[in-house]
């Protein structure tokens, strides 16, 4: 059992699905090549099937529940804000409806699936990445590629501090329930019960941040030493390697392609 403990932590760390194990920086490079595509083809058919491929992978990846669950939020808020307000005030020569100021037509409408096929494509690139990928994995292959282990600390503590300050809201927040406080109904409702979080909330947090500094100190974070590591990732097998490049050459091809048609 002992060995099997030591085992877990010698070899690299794998999870056994393709998706999950792709090297974190493989990962990042292809969140912008399939989050910036859509905003060169500029077709919303092009830019919803982004979406439905993001759901694809996230299905294949295990991820879809987690995924769909901060990616309707998305949908519902911005998805359909925008696609109100631009299919209302864009302007257009094919009328549909008119009442006001308020003139719906062909174009606008076009334009509103338009530029919310862009946000919800490069929302959905960012959201796959962030539950595709564990923060400390992406900050452990940053330091691989030279930067500094201060500035990869900040980047996982700050993404560990907006989870902390999550469960700590929903604890509090559970608390003031039990103790026969209303904390559910319309909005001004949620928010007067909401605001006496906030104080125990930053104390709360003030003191993480006193109780991390200490803990960095007592183990000599900032000695001018090379660090190591509880865990490897694996090495980046060439498969991936031309997967990815071969995804890189094609955004550029577009890209080219798209300048040269703005160009000219």
């Amino acid at each position: 059992m002992e060995y099997e403990f030591v085992k877990k932590y010698l070899e690299p760390k794998k999870t056994g699905n393709v998706i999950l194990d792709l090297n974190p920086m493989s990962k990042l490079n292809l969140m912008f090549v399939f989050g910036l595509l859509p905003f060169l083809i500029q077709n919303y058919w092009f830019g919803f099937g982004m979406v439905l491929f993001f759901m694809a992978v996230a299905k294949l990846a295990g991820k879809f529940q987690t995924f769909f669950k901060l990616y309707w939020k998305v949908l519902l808020l911005f998805g359909v804000f925008l696609f109100l307000v631009k299919a209302a005030f864009s302007p257009g020569e094919h009328v549909l409806y008119q009442l006001g100021g308020i003139c719906v037509t062909t174009e606008s409408i076009a334009d509103g699936l338009n530029i919310v096929s862009l946000v919800l494509a490069f929302s959905g690139a960012f959201i796959l990445f962030s539950k595709t990928t564990p923060m400390e994995d992406l900050t452990y292959s940053l330091e691989k590629k030279g930067v500094s282990h201060v500035v990869s600390f900040i980047i996982l503590s700050s993404s560990q501090t907006i989870k902390d300050l999550g469960n700590n809201a929903q604890i509090i927040m559970d608390s003031q329930k039990a103790r026969g406080i209303e904390t559910e109904g319309n909005m001004l409702q949620r928010a007067k019960a909401y605001i006496p979080v906030m104080g125990p909330l930053i104390l709360n947090a003030i003191s993480s941040t006193e109780e991390k500094s200490i803990a960095m100190d007592a183990r000599a974070f900032s000695a001018p030493v090379e660090h190591t590591f509880l865990s490897e990732l694996p090495e980046v097998s060439k498969r991936e390697k031309i997967f990815v490049g071969l995804m890189d050459i094609g955004f550029l091809v577009v890209l080219i392609w798209r300048v040269a048609a703005w160009v000219l």
